[in-house]
């Protein structure tokens, strides 16, 4: 079973923030003191979704042949509730109507060490148009399917308004593809130095099947990051990671 984004998510930004994660920076360097705001991917926020409705399509966009996506950055505060959105593109009218439809949104309360906390991220919305003219038909949707963004990397704000960016693989093999774990079941659960230069600097093994750790130990010291970047000086951080195999896998 592989690691889902959401579960994936919560470990990382859970290790990271933590000071054992900065023990190794320069004394220069800034810390990672308490978030305010945590910012997760659009598949992250897409697993705490509650309720969700499609936006109405304008009459108005119907009738212009008007169509496409809507891209939202928004905020939920504490209670899962939307309390900010901004528009990175779209058609004026269909972000009207996206930002109307985000009233009715509800999200479950993202926990940080057991406390509800704030949450940045982004949201699509698709709007369709079948026909032309009079005889047009128009059709709405949302998805939590958003490309990467290098500018919207997972991360914190914290209460200083420091923006902490959490490590992200950008190479390297991926333990649960590899041919000479096939068919094998179990679980790998590993803590990761990442330095700040993006280079695995050592792996730790938490628990796991005999059989599976040393496969994925070496896979993983095969792996780049993006380094954990804290106002935009890059610093060593620890993570954990782990690694799910067998039919029964989720």
């Amino acid at each position: 079973m592989e690691i889902t984004g959401k579960l994936f998510a919560r470990i990382l930004l859970a290790t990271c923030l933590q000071p054992v994660g900065l023990a190794q920076t320069s004394q220069s360097a800034p810390t990672a003191a308490q978030p305010m705001r945590i910012r997760v991917s659009a598949a992250v926020l897409g697993g705490f979704l509650e309720h969700g409705v499609q936006p109405a399509y304008p009459d108005q966009a119907i009738r212009s042949g008007i169509k496409g996506d809507v891209t939202l950055v928004v905020q939920t505060n504490e209670s899962g509730k939307v309390v900010r959105s901004l528009a990175v593109e779209g058609d004026p009218l269909l972000v009207a109507a996206s930002i109307e439809a985000l009233k009715d949104f509800q999200f479950h309360p993202y926990l940080l060490s057991g406390k509800p906390i704030s949450v940045e991220s982004q949201i699509v919305f698709k709007f369709k148009l079948k026909g032309s003219g009079d005889g047009a038909q128009g059709t709405t949707d949302y998805s939590f399917d958003v490309p990467y963004r290098p500018e919207f990397r997972t991360g914190a704000i914290n209460q200083d308004g420091t923006l902490v960016l959490s490590p992200r693989k950008i190479s390297g093999p991926d333990p649960v593809t590899l041919p000479e774990l096939s068919g094998k079941q179990g679980s790998v659960y590993l803590k990761v130095t990442v330095g700040s230069d993006g280079k695995v600097e050592s792996v730790d093994v938490l628990g796991g099947d005999e059989q599976l750790v040393a496969p994925v130990v070496a896979a993983v010291k095969q792996s780049v990051y993006e380094p954990q970047s804290i106002s935009g000086v890059a610093t060593a951080s620890v993570i954990q990671e782990s690694y799910h195999f067998g039919a029964g896998r989720h």
